[in-house]
């Protein structure tokens, strides 16, 4: 495997942006190296046909979709939730069916956006009562965190069990 391959592969399996000093640590290779394998890649990625860029962020490298191709998969793209957005998924998956009123309790006034993207991607229900929301889990939420629970009620025990609950 040449130079240009490995940084394309860390690349690749990074899913994020990295610095040059980032991929040399994970490769091993010189940053002179490093930078010659990513102008070869850019040569290599401008000369065929692909979906596929080396992008320049700032001091970062990152591989991704190119434009023309990223709206026609949004749809399929597993996207990636921060640790906070995490840790509320979690929360309601554990005490569902919650009030949003608990959960912010909880959270913090944080949590409105964490429910708006959460909802937005299908992974829990928002369902309103004459008493405020009410929060639960969507079939989606077992699949995304690749959970394979046969009701809510199981899904809570392994996630008390993981949490040393249990």
């Amino acid at each position: 495997m040449g130079d240009a391959e490995l940084v394309e592969a860390v690349l690749f399996s990074a899913g994020k942006p990295l610095s040059v000093k980032e991929i040399c640590g994970v490769t091993g290779l010189e940053e002179k190296a490093v930078r010659g394998a990513l102008r070869k890649l850019n040569r290599s990625y401008e000369t065929r046909s692909t979906a596929l860029d080396i992008v320049h962020i700032g001091q970062n490298y990152s591989m991704q979709l190119k434009q023309e191709y990223a709206l026609g998969t949004e749809e399929v793209a597993r996207k990636e939730l921060d640790k906070d957005v995490t840790k509320t998924a979690v929360l309601i998956a554990y005490y569902q069916p919650m009030s949003k009123k608990e959960l912010i309790g909880i959270v913090g006034e944080k949590v409105r956006d964490h429910v708006d993207l959460l909802v937005k991607m299908k992974l829990i229900y928002q369902n309103r009562t004459n008493r405020g929301y009410i929060l639960e889990t969507a079939p989606k939420f077992m699949e995304f965190f690749g959970i394979e629970a046969k009701s809510k009620e199981e899904l809570k025990g392994m996630l008390a069990k993981s949490a040393g609950l249990k």
